[in-house]
């Protein structure tokens, strides 16, 4: 049983460490899978695969790429960081026993682990750095393999140039270990001036590499230095790359250097292993952020068109960033709720609804999904568009080509359209997609038939006219008056100008609303009814609109506090933070 233990207990902690990367990713930051993957547009296609090997870590990238285009499954995402991560902690392990290192310390080889897995929770940490690391420990592992000295150097010397091609700047890693490695190795045989020359040689060539493939490829030579597409921005390196590069280059030797423990194994064993399962907790902990967590589940639902699972995350915990208010808008509008509930949950004012157009690629997003789904195809296809442009490492996006086809599709613009499901038609989970879509192009009148295109055809501008994004109500009065059965478009008309508190607007646009087909007036709209009402009259007689007396006694209870109470902000808020007139009287 002790034997068994003993050879069992370090294979268990890596299963368990993988076990619980796979239950974050796939449970506490699924949403953070699923942004990956939709800014990148990976093709089985031989220029797609040329333009990636063609510059420094490009294959490295091409085949994180490869692998992320798996998050589409978000627990199949998940299930590759596990993977991923055990693999590289086991390097990490077989570097130090390869000089050395007690098996007490085996919990110290997850530490770079933690550290990688922090800095993976930055939305713009791209996997391309975390395969290239694993290209770079996998080099190193298989030096030790490599037997003489001689054959030893021809290796190194053969290695840097062909991992900084494929991995990047990671061959930094490799070479600080390697000169560490072999300095040791020669102070051991006491030709130190020999080391110290060898090893100078070493980090010269290392050095030499990115500057080399700055005559071939047009970057500036700092980012040759730092690695390309390690970082969704083209930023200078930063601090946590640092540190996880410096722990891959030290740990291993440092590990080694402790004493070995004779007795008490066990109980060393386990001290270490809570001590590093807090520091990784603690590190997990501080890369967490469960705003844009919440921002790309928000977005994440649209795309996928969960419209009641929105609302009911919403019911939860009410968002407050214009970015997951206008995806809770856009689900009420979707399921007739909108006049109805808007005012139950938080509003920030028409940024919420429909946000100004943001020069970046991400706020575009639900903004263009609105604005396809009211109708206003045009203003969403420009939406779609800036935002995949707006993607800092140029790539494309599978979302935005399958919208951009879309757009194209239902205005009639074939050969456009046709253009982009080509491009789908090279993928894996977007092929059958585009293969599908193609037996509509040029079809009038299955493009008619279809659900959603036909109906958005219907409801659709059919006349040219400048767009206005200072007058987003009168665009959509516009859009409702050329169709009535757009009940979304009324919806959202009135909803931008009570946000905007425009009593007088509301007032001239309400009765456009007898063609929309209600069956009662909506609780937001009485709300507003009555206080426009009760500003000129001082009773509720003479009423031309049916009102509930619910709403009635409410409004009064409301006035008689908000007049009387010298703490009524926060009184009210409490008994009447779900109306209109709580948004319209007490929110700045």
């Amino acid at each position: 049983m002790n034997v068994l233990l003993k050879n069992s207990w370090k294979p268990g902690l890596s299963v368990l460490f993988g076990v619980v990367a796979l239950l974050f990713w796939g449970t506490a930051y699924p949403a953070h899978l699923a942004y990956q993957e939709q800014f990148q547009l990976f093709l089985f296609d031989a220029d797609y695969w040329w333009e990636r090997v063609a510059v420094p870590g490009g294959f490295a990238e091409y085949i994180a790429e490869f692998l992320t285009q798996f998050y589409y499954y978000t627990w199949a995402g998940a299930a590759i960081l596990a993977v991923v991560y055990v693999v590289l902690q086991r390097l990490v392990w077989r570097l130090a026993k390869e000089q050395g290192a007690a098996d007490v310390y085996y919990p110290l080889s997850f530490l770079p682990m933690m550290l990688l897995w922090c800095f993976m929770e930055d939305e713009n940490a791209m996997l391309s750095g975390t395969v290239s690391l694993l290209l770079a420990l996998a080099v190193s592992y298989l030096c030790t393999m490599v037997k003489g000295t001689w054959k030893r150097i021809v290796y190194i010397l053969t290695a840097l140039p062909l991992l900084y091609w494929t991995a990047g700047a990671v061959h930094f890693i490799f070479m600080g270990w390697v000169v560490v490695r072999e300095f040791r190795l020669f102070l051991k045989s006491r030709s130190v001036c020999e080391g110290i020359g060898l090893c100078g040689g070493i980090g010269l060539w290392g050095i030499c590499c990115p500057l080399l493939a700055s005559i071939w490829v047009q970057y500036p030579v700092y980012r040759l230095m730092t690695g390309i597409g390690y970082y969704r921005f083209p930023v200078p390196v930063l601090g946590m790359e640092i540190a996880i590069a410096l722990a891959l280059v030290v740990l291993p030797f440092v590990m080694a250097a402790l004493p070995a423990v004779k007795q008490k194994k066990a109980w060393y064993g386990s001290l270490l292993t809570v001590g590093v399962a807090l520091s990784g907790w603690y590190a997990v902990v501080s890369g967490y952020d469960p705003d844009k967590e919440e921002a790309m589940e928000y977005d994440q639902l649209v795309r996928n068109k969960q419209w009641q699972a929105i609302i009911g995350k919403a019911e939860k915990r009410s968002p407050t960033s214009p970015f997951g208010v206008t995806c809770l808008n856009l689900a009420l509008g979707k399921t007739g709720q909108m006049g109805d509930r808007m005012f139950e949950f938080y509003q920030n004012g028409t940024e919420g609804l429909l946000p100004e157009f943001q020069r970046d690629f991400t706020s575009p997003l639900p903004t263009s999904e609105a604005y396809y789904h009211l109708g206003m195809i045009n203003t969403a296809q420009r939406f779609t568009f800036e935002a995949m442009e707006s993607i800092p490492n140029f790539n494309k996006s599978g979302r935005c080509f399958k919208r951009l086809a879309e757009t194209n599709l239902i205005n009639g613009q074939y050969e456009v359209a046709a253009k982009y499901l080509r491009m789908l038609a090279k993928t894996l989970f977007y092929k059958k997609w585009a293969e599908e879509t193609m037996t509509y192009l040029y079809n009038e009148e299955k493009i008619n038939a279809h659900k959603e295109w036909g109906w958005l055809r219907q409801i659709r501008y059919t006349e040219d006219f400048l767009f206005s994004d200072r007058e987003v109500d009168i665009m959509l009065g516009l859009l409702y008056q050329h169709n009535h059965r757009n009940r979304m478009a009324f919806e959202y008309m009135l909803a931008y100008v009570l946000q905007k508190r425009d009593m007088e607007s509301f007032m001239k646009y309400y009765p456009l609303g007898k063609h929309a087909g209600y069956d009662h007036i909506p609780r937001s709209y009485q709300e507003a009814l009555v206080y426009v009402w009760t500003q000129s009259h001082k009773n509720f007689q003479g009423m031309p609109w049916s009102i509930s007396k619910r709403v009635m006694q409410d409004v009064t209870e409301f006035a008689q506090i908000y007049m009387t109470q010298p703490d009524a902000k926060q009184l009210l808020q409490s008994r009447f933070g779900h109306t209109y007139w709580n948004y319209l009287l007490l929110k700045k």
